[in-house]
């Protein structure tokens, strides 16, 4: 019994620091951006009129937390999401909140 609450007590921790990651204005939009497909961090930069160095500070966060992925290619690096419920997590909260 004590093991379930221990796995349940680590599973809600790792929750919150997911929900903290996704928490961040500039992160959540990162994360819809990326939703739509696979973005490099240059491409973030001018959709999102953020400083490259702060995109890739943010994108740190969301993929220590393991909700994106990123793939080498050459110089570039872009992103993806590890999983597309993410972008229907995010859709449904803005949905309950109107």
């Amino acid at each position: 019994m004590k093991d379930l609450e221990a796995d349940k007590s680590q599973q809600d921790v790792r929750l919150a620091a997911v929900m903290r990651a996704m928490g961040h204005p500039t992160r959540l939009r990162i994360l819809e951006r990326i939703s739509e497909g696979e973005f490099c961090v240059s491409e973030l930069e001018q959709a999102l009129s953020v400083r490259q160095a702060n995109v890739s500070q943010h994108l740190a966060i969301l993929r220590d937390r393991g909700l994106v992925r990123a793939v080498r290619n050459g110089k570039t690096t872009c992103y993806y999401l590890t999983d597309p419920r993410i972008a229907e997590a995010i859709a449904l909260v803005r949905r309950v909140l109107g």
